[in-house]
């Protein structure tokens, strides 16, 4: 019998050893099911996947194969063709509106442009890196060297005395962040 290479993700490799010590009775399926955070019902069901199917039955069905979403291949060599021949210097949205008017192509301006950067004719923009908004100013190094002022207006008495409203002042001093005085 040839031998077969699967290609498996760590994960999958851990829960086949861990089912395998179940199925040589090293370890119990419960025991299995607490340390792979599974269910046991699930560890159950994975122990009669390898049992039937081998190695094989742990990996996905679908590895391997081509999406179902994929373009086919003569409509995707039909679209580049189009795209160097009539439309190289237009920008994806505006080459998937021309694709779909003129030649009856109806592709998303996102599948377009996939396809326009793949074969060169499109340069992907990297996000703007954003710098800082505002950077934070150091405080200062001993108290007393400034002081900062703030106002708050509200009804701070309740209009009791028909004060309405009224301004709190306060001062804080920059170095420690103690209030200094308020009024």
């Amino acid at each position: 019998m040839p031998h077969q290479v699967i290609s498996m993700s760590q994960r999958e490799i851990d829960r086949l050893d861990m089912i395998q010590r179940v199925l040589r009775k090293e370890l119990k399926g419960v025991e299995a099911a607490k340390l792979l955070h599974l269910s046991p019902r699930h560890v159950k069901r994975l122990k009669r996947t390898v049992e039937k199917h081998g190695t094989k039955g742990l990996i996905h069905g679908n590895r391997g194969k081509p999406s179902n979403r994929q373009i086919p291949k003569e409509e995707r060599e039909k679209i580049v063709i189009l795209l160097k021949e009539k439309y190289p210097d237009f920008k994806p949205t505006h080459a998937s509106e021309k694709l779909a008017c003129v030649h009856k192509i109806r592709r998303d301006p996102k599948t377009v442009r996939r396809i326009m950067i793949a074969e060169g004719l499109w340069k992907e923009r990297r996000g703007r890196t954003k710098g800082t908004h505002r950077s934070w100013r150091a405080r200062k190094e001993r108290f007393g060297e400034m002081q900062q002022f703030d106002g708050s207006y509200h009804h701070w008495f309740e209009d009791r005395g028909g004060t309405g409203e009224v301004c709190l002042l306060l001062s804080i001093d920059d170095a420690t962040g103690i209030i200094t005085k308020a009024e």
